[in-house]
């Protein structure tokens, strides 16, 4: 679920649990992330730990704070899960199931000394390896080398680094490529914890939300800064983000890392007209296949793609997947057909549309059949961008333009990933809701004309749309189609 400046897995310890076994088995290359307070202010200001974010597999919610925040937005998350919790019954788990695991972190011989304490605590336990790396390792391209190599022929089933935040995020994911490693979980002070050389806060403390203030009584000189300076601006960044939560989101399913939510038009239509005002500024991708692949191979793609609003799925695969999953109500909900949807409804709700991107021609021939179509509907405005990229003084203009015009929606046919890209950017500063549809204003303007109902049924509009328009399209259908299924026959 969207979580402020973040998403999170609302789960149970036991799930989660669950989910790194799921993980491990799956093979691949997986890690889990544990955001507290200090971490959902980093992601604000630091675009690679917010991108380290999107692609994390598996989000866990460590800290009692961020559980209160998320009863005060009416999405409460169900239980803190921290590190160091999670890494002990994970290791619970990996002694059942005959899984080893590599400690890397801590002083010299702590990590040692916590694997020591691991296969006492759990009998079948199996410790591939251990390394506590120099305290500036990350600048020797020996010892990072060494490290890579000691990891990769110990052959662990998951790893677990003990560097701290945002350290160890980052050294793993510039390395991951190298790395062969199933499952990786980010543990911050917990090797610590297990040796014993650092104490925990007594669980009373930890229950009560106050463990942070338990550690900046031991540690005063490190600490202050980061609990009572740095970590305050949760609260702006609460009042930043509270509009996105203050609602019921659709759940979502994973495909190739961007969250596809499952439902339907009806859905679509009810979500977006009922939560109008909470989500000006916001934006919807109009997910296919193509921006899905695109997102997995383009990390920046990806954080655009999740922090839509929504992403509904375009294309017919997607929903089908979906359904695959286990999510039976998913259904295609393609932009095309979004649109006039939208509109019937607007023309007795009284919302107004503002049309941005493609030519001056097809804007003209757009209007024209939507004034036919719906004589009651509102359009606030057209506008062709030009095909270059815009000054600063430009884009304002045009921001203050289309504000100036005050609509409830504004379209958005650039193409992908242009258009995501520029309601990405535009997030906060257009005054409405923005939806990118593509190909929609030439299929409604009548510039092109769209795959019949039987293609669009049998999984075939791409090769409608391939014969066409075969030289813009031939490369993107025969990677990126293949790719796709590739990947969700592989497993990711």
């Amino acid at each position: 679920m969207r979580f402020l400046n973040t998403h999170v897995d609302n789960l149970t310890m036991a799930e989660a649990v669950e989910e790194a076994k799921r993980l491990v088995r799956k093979g691949g290359k997986s890690y889990v992330v544990t955001p507290n307070v200090d971490h959902i202010v980093k992601i604000e200001h630091d675009h690679l730990f917010r991108e380290i974010y999107e692609g994390a597999d598996l989000i866990l919610t460590d800290g009692k704070p961020l559980i209160w925040i998320s009863k005060l937005l009416g999405t409460p998350i169900k239980e803190k899960i921290s590190g160091s919790d999670y890494f002990p019954e994970v290791c619970k788990m990996a002694a059942k199931e005959g899984m080893s695991i590599f400690l890397l972190g801590a002083a010299e011989g702590v990590a040692q000394k916590a694997a020591v304490n691991l296969m006492k605590k759990y009998r079948h336990l199996r410790i591939a390896g251990v390394y506590s790396p120099s305290y500036t390792f990350e600048n020797d391209a020996e010892e990072i080398s060494d490290i890579i190599h000691k990891i990769n022929k110990a052959k662990p089933d998951i790893l677990c680094i003990g560097l701290g935040t945002p350290k160890q995020e980052k050294f793993y994911y510039k390395y991951k490529d190298l790395l062969h490693v199933p499952l990786t979980l980010h543990i911050g002070a917990t090797i610590d914890f297990e040796a014993g050389v650092v104490k925990r806060a007594p669980r009373w403390i930890s229950y009560a939300g106050m463990e942070w203030l338990y550690r900046l009584l031991k540690e005063p000189r490190r600490l202050y800064r980061r609990y009572l300076l740095d970590d305050l601006e949760i609260f702006p960044i609460f009042w930043k983000y509270r509009k996105r939560m203050n609602f019921v989101m659709p759940e979502s399913c994973n495909i190739l890392g961007v969250d596809i939510a499952v439902t339907n038009m009806k859905s679509v239509c009810y979500y977006l007209t009922k939560n109008l005002e909470r989500i000006r500024g916001e934006y919807v991708c109009v997910s296919n296949v193509h921006t899905t692949v695109m997102a997995y191979n383009d990390a920046s793609y990806r954080e655009v793609q999740n922090n839509a609003v929504i992403a509904v799925p375009d294309g017919k695969p997607l929903s089908l997947i979906c359904r695959l999953r286990g999510y039976k109500a998913a259904q295609r909900v393609a932009g095309p057909d979004l649109m006039p949807e939208i509109l019937r409804i607007s023309e007795k709700e009284g919302y107004s549309h503002y049309f941005y991107g493609s030519t001056e021609t097809t804007l003209g021939f757009l209007e024209k059949n939507l004034r036919l179509r719906y004589p009651k509907l509102k359009i606030a405005g057209v506008y062709s961008p030009p095909f270059r990229k815009m000054t600063k003084e430009e884009d304002e203009q045009i921001v203050d333009m289309i504000n100036a015009a005050k609509p409830d929606f504004v379209w958005v046919g650039l193409g992908a990933p242009k258009q995501e890209r520029w309601m990405y950017e535009h997030r906060g500063k257009i005054n409405a809701v923005m939806l990118g549809v593509g190909a929609a204003f030439d299929f409604h303007a009548g510039t092109s004309k769209r795959a019949p109902k039987w293609m669009q049924e049998f999984y075939l509009e791409w090769l409608y749309r391939l014969i066409q328009d075969p030289k813009r399209l031939l490369k993107r259908y025969m990677f990126s189609n293949a790719q796709f299924i590739w990947l969700i026959l592989t497993g990711h």
